[in-house]
């Protein structure tokens, strides 16, 4: 089967919606957090595909690195397959978690316990899709 490098506007809120289903569902304790946060769909050379902001209020979504994503799917036979859906899972977690105890967002240390506990998360559901583990 071969990947498409198209990903539309409506899957990426679609695929926000699940994700905040999915937490809502699962990590109930998040549950006042998960209308906090606005999408905002970029095109940029930044580095990162989903990316929280507290204090902001948004999880943004970069088109231009998810279609390099998936452009290197179709190089790479063996790439990690990109899921929209648990990348915006981790990235929402990571939001909700950092509101409920009120944490610094620019604290490193803490960031990279989030992270850890987010990828977790992802790679598990990652996982039940029948996908392999993300980076």
């Amino acid at each position: 089967m071969e990947t498409s490098t198209n990903i539309d506007i409506a899957t990426v809120q679609k695929a926000f919606e699940d994700a905040r289903l999915w937490i809502g569902q699962n990590l109930p304790m998040f549950t006042p957090y998960l209308d906090e946060p606005q999408l905002e769909i970029v095109e940029t050379d930044d580095g990162w595909d989903v990316h929280r902001s507290v204090k902001e209020r948004k999880i943004k979504v970069n088109l231009k690195r998810i279609r390099w994503h998936l452009e290197r799917e179709k190089a790479f036979r063996n790439c990690p397959k990109y899921d929209i859906e648990t990348a915006l899972i981790h990235d929402l977690f990571e939001y909700c978690f950092i509101r409920h105890w009120n944490y610094p967002e620019d604290n490193s240390g803490i960031n990279w316990n989030v992270h850890y506990r987010a990828t977790v998360i992802e790679n598990m559901i990652r996982r039940r899709k029948g996908l392999t583990d993300w980076m």
